[in-house]
């Protein structure tokens, strides 16, 4: 392992950072209190000397990014990224203590959406736009943004790039790292300039259009207002949400065949026609359940108005199902009140998520499909031996080496799962939120259901559950392998 290439590395990233950091710290000179300008200042401060500091304290003997480097500098580079994005929220008096600001940065970067405030509304404007901002730089990557601002990185880049968005699609925009790291940020740029306008026009003040803009492009969830998008209560604005979200769920590489003229080779993507299939189904059975089965029970004693009509259980199931299964976490109804059917529905669907090659979080729709093709496959080998039968995407025969590092990353997906929500009941946390509220983090949703539900936050649960959570966070995001492979000891040895 090279350490003096990975320090010098981060130590860009911080510097990058610390000028990052100056926007919000303008938004707070426009809007702000003495104590929140304060807070950015001392952050730029800090994220700056200490950038600075690791850059130009050791000499690469090398400057040939290895995979061992690139896990180590993408790994490290989110801790110290988190690390130096709590300082506004902990200088400024936003949170009371480190870690709440700590799980409040990582829930943001990683786009989870998870949230410790009961009272977001009360929160300075800089404040509120630096929690939004951090989702919109972690949708697509800052890593991401490193290789497109700097592309003589060369083939370090690659393995950045790789490191930090792990895709099982073999589909390539250009040769180059840097030009497909550019292409997408240019795609993810537009579709921000895009949806600013349109929640503008359909009632948002420009501050929330900004902020909402963010967080929905990144799949992220967070927003300016306690109740969520249930605040606007605009049809409008929630169809709009819909129909980003699941653009931003979609793999970034049809958006440049989009963009390109290449139409067709987007309607005959397996993956993107599983998506559309999965999200049209969510919502027809959450619907029906709405309709049919919301009933006394499930509403303290009260008919939900609301569901009474098919027209409203629509609305209601296709704005959760769509925001669920893109990972963005957004809410218009509190489905914590839901029929136990929607609720557990919900719960899966965290697991599946949204297309490989894209902002959303889960398993990926990739990998369901191949889990369940390579399954077949068994099976039918099991009464013809001697079949020869190739498990296909889009057409395209997929390697085994694929389908074996599909499979391990479920099983360990799913093993890791267990344990940290076995975990957290060693704390005293419920086992219906000790499950759903790793789910949702390791997933990155945001919102669960029991004692973390669309309307309460993660702010009561016990400091070691919320340093759980936070890593659930980051492994979600980093899609596991990347993370993992730091604490083996071979990933060190030379």
């Amino acid at each position: 392992m090279n350490i003096p290439l990975v320090l010098n590395t981060l130590g860009n990233l911080i510097i990058l950072l610390s000028g990052i950091l100056l926007i919000p710290f303008g938004v707070s000179l426009f809007y702000g209190t003495k104590e929140e300008i304060w807070a950015f200042v001392i952050s730029i401060l800090a994220s700056g000397i200490i950038g600075v500091a690791l850059k130009y304290s050791l000499r690469p003997r090398s400057e040939d990014v290895t995979a061992r480097e690139g896990l180590a500098i993408v790994t490290f580079w989110w801790v110290s990224c988190a690390f130096f994005g709590a300082l506004p929220y902990w200088l400024s008096g936003a949170c009371d203590n480190f870690c709440d600001s700590y799980f409040e940065s990582m829930s943001g970067l990683t786009t989870t959406g998870a949230s410790i405030f009961s009272d977001i509304e009360a929160l300075p404007q800089g404040i509120l736009f630096w929690r939004s901002m951090t989702q919109w730089l972690g949708g697509m990557g800052i890593v991401v943004f490193f290789v497109a601002v700097l592309p003589n990185i060369g083939v370090g880049g690659h393995k950045l790039f790789s490191a930090e968005a792990p895709d099982i699609t073999t589909d390539k925009i250009k040769p180059r790292i840097a030009q497909t790291a550019k292409i997408l940020w240019v795609i993810y740029l537009s579709l921000t300039a895009i949806i600013i306008p349109l929640f503008w026009f359909g009632g948002m003040e420009f501050f929330d259009a900004i902020c909402h803009a963010f967080t929905t492009v990144s799949t992220g969830g967070f927003s300016t207002k306690n109740q969520s998008i249930a605040a606007f209560d605009s049809l409008f604005i929630e169809l709009v949400i819909i129909i980003f979200t699941f653009i931003a769920a979609s793999n970034f590489i049809l958006h440049y065949q989009v963009v390109t003229g290449r139409i067709r080779k987007v309607f005959v993507n397996s993956e993107l026609r599983f998506f559309v299939g999965l999200v049209f189904c969510a919502i027809c059975l959450v619907t029906l359940a709405l309709f049919f089965f919301e009933s006394s029970e499930y509403n303290g004693g009260v008919k939900n108005l609301e569901y009474e009509n098919i027209g409203g259980a629509l609305r209601y199931a296709a704005f959760q199902a769509v925001s669920i299964t893109t990972s963005t976490g957004y809410c218009n109804a509190d489905f914590d009140i839901w029929p136990n059917f929607c609720r557990f529905f919900l719960v899966l669907l965290m697991f599946i998520g949204g297309c490989a090659g894209s902002t959303a979080g889960g398993m990926k729709v990739a990998r369901i499909m191949l889990l369940f093709k390579s399954s077949v496959r068994e099976m039918v080998h099991l009464l013809r031996p001697r079949a020869i039968m190739h498990v296909k995407l889009s057409g395209k025969p997929v390697s085994e080496d694929i389908i074996t590092n599909t499979l391990g990353f479920i099983v360990i997906h799913l093993g890791l799962f267990g344990i940290f929500a076995l975990i957290l009941t060693i704390f005293g946390t419920e086992v219906i939120t000790s499950f759903s509220a790793v789910a949702s983090m390791m997933n990155n949703i945001g919102p669960d259901v029991a004692d973390a539900g669309s309307s309460r936050n993660y702010g009561e649960f016990a400091y070691p559950c919320k340093w759980v959570l936070i890593f659930c966070m980051l492994l979600g995001r980093l899609e596991i392998y990347t993370v993992i492979l730091i604490f083996l000891p071979l990933t060190w040895k030379k």
